[in-house]
C-alpha cells in the first residue's frame, strides 16, 4: 500500500513545509466568504431589532444604544414588555448581578406565561450578552405581539406568522422603485427595505 496521505492533499513549498492544496485553499475561501455574509446579517438584523426596540421604548422614555448591552439587566427588556402588554410587572432595583438576572427572569417567566414558546433562552444567555439569543428573544417578541397580529390584504387564514409578515412587507415596500421583498435574508441584508417600512410608518 502507498505511504502518500489519502485524505488531504498537500504539496510542500521550498523549505519543504506542507502547503494545503488549491481545493483546500478554496475551501478555507468558502468559510471565510460564509462568516462574512454572517457577520453582515447579523449586525443588519442587530440594527433592525434596535430601532424597533426604540420604537416602543421611547414609550417609556428610555433608549438602547447597544442591543446586546442595554438589555443585561432586564430593566429595559422589562419596560418594552409594558410598553407591548399594558401590563405592570415587578423588577429588581439593586445592580448586582443576581438582581440583573432575576430581572431577566420577570420578563422570560412574562412571556411564557403569555404562552410565548422560549427555545434555549435562559435568563443568564441575556444577562452576559449573548449576541444570537439575545437577537432569537427580540425576534420571538416581535412575532409575539406584532406580527401574529397583522391583518393583511390577501391573506389567507392557514398563513403562518412568519408568511403573514412577507406578504405585510411586501405590501409596505409597493411603490418603492428597485425594492423586492422576496424572503427574510438577501432581500433585507443592505438595509434598504427597513428603512422604506419605518419612512412607511412616520
Amino acid at each position: 500500500m502507498s505511504s502518500q496521505k489519502k485524505y488531504r492533499n498537500f504539496s510542500t513549498d521550498s523549505n519543504g513545509r506542507d502547503r494545503l492544496s488549491s481545493d483546500d485553499g478554496f475551501y478555507q475561501g468558502m468559510l471565510k466568504a460564509m462568516d462574512e455574509r454572517k457577520d453582515e446579517r447579523d449586525r443588519v438584523q442587530k440594527k433592525t431589532f434596535t430601532k424597533w426596540v426604540n420604537k416602543h421604548l421611547i414609550k417609556a422614555q428610555r433608549h438602547v444604544s447597544d442591543l446586546y448591552e442595554d438589555l443585561r439587566d432586564g430593566h429595559n427588556l422589562i419596560s418594552l414588555l409594558e410598553v407591548l402588554s399594558g401590563e405592570t410587572l415587578p423588577r429588581e432595583k439593586g445592580r448586582m448581578r443576581f438582581h440583573k438576572l432575576q430581572n431577566v427572569q420577570i420578563a422570560l417567566d412574562f412571556l411564557r406565561h403569555r404562552q410565548v414558546k422560549l427555545v434555549n433562552i435562559r435568563n443568564d444567555d441575556i444577562a452576559d450578552g449573548n449576541p444570537k439569543l439575545t437577537l432569537g428573544l427580540i425576534w420571538t417578541i416581535i412575532l409575539h405581539f406584532q406580527i401574529s397580529d397583522i391583518q393583511v390584504n390577501g391573506q389567507s387564514d392557514d398563513m403562518s406568522a412568519k408568511e403573514k409578515l412577507l406578504l405585510w412587507s411586501q405590501r409596505m415596500v409597493e411603490g418603492y422603485p428597485n425594492l423586492r421583498c422576496d424572503n427574510f435574508t438577501t432581500s433585507w441584508r443592505d438595509g434598504k427595505l427597513f428603512n422604506a417600512v419605518i419612512h412607511k410608518h412616520e
